[in-house]
């Protein structure tokens, strides 16, 4: 007997079990593409045909307990993993960012002075740009654009001397003094000075 038109007979059958155990037709899907490659794997074992369907819908119970079995031990495992290296880095990052704050006021300081009192009273003083705008006496757009071309000198500054890692999201992994610097920096962005 052959494993196909016998798989075509109760496909329809199986597809129907595996809805009930789960709502998700991409799970459905693959759960009944295991069942097919582990059944046409085993198909001669199958001692007598008349019990195929049986068989079959035997197989697909043990492909849905095996898929949920091992999502829960991959969770378990994952939430291990994730919970362990968190709490070891979680001093690390507080380090990190206290650094790296230390460093900031440092690098505003080489700024031109009107990028530098617009990004030192927004970002150190926490003035809103509308404050600021007030302070200075300018419009609120001005204030907006000020703030903005302070930053990018900033960033400018920054990385002239700095080597800066971020991730694909722009988060800060990893910085420090940039070795092929071109010319000397007025200020050391080192870890842990």
């Amino acid at each position: 007997m052959d494993f196909l038109p016998v798989w075509q007979q109760h496909k329809i059958d199986l597809l129907l079990f595996l809805r009930k155990q789960t709502k998700d037709q991409s799970l459905v899907d693959d759960l009944l593409q295991v069942t097919f490659i582990k059944a046409s794997q085993k198909w001669s074992q199958l001692q007598q045909s008349d019990k195929a369907k049986a068989w079959l819908m035997q197989i697909a119970r043990n492909s849905v307990i095996d898929f949920f079995r091992k999502g829960k031990q991959q969770k378990e495992a994952l939430d291990k993993l994730m919970l362990a290296p968190l709490q070891e880095e979680e001093n690390t990052w507080n380090e990190f960012q206290e650094n790296l704050a230390n460093y900031i006021p440092e690098a505003i300081q080489l700024l031109p002075e009107k990028y530098r009192e617009a990004v030192y009273l927004t970002e150190i003083e926490g003035l809103s740009q509308k404050e600021l705008a007030q302070r200075l006496g300018i419009s609120y757009s001005g204030a907006k654009s000020r703030v903005q071309r302070g930053k990018q000198k900033l960033k400018e500054v920054i990385l002239e001397c700095c080597l800066v890692e971020t991730d694909s999201y722009g988060n800060i992994l990893k910085y420090g003094p940039r070795p092929e610097k071109t010319k000397p920096c007025e200020t050391d962005c080192s870890p842990g000075k």
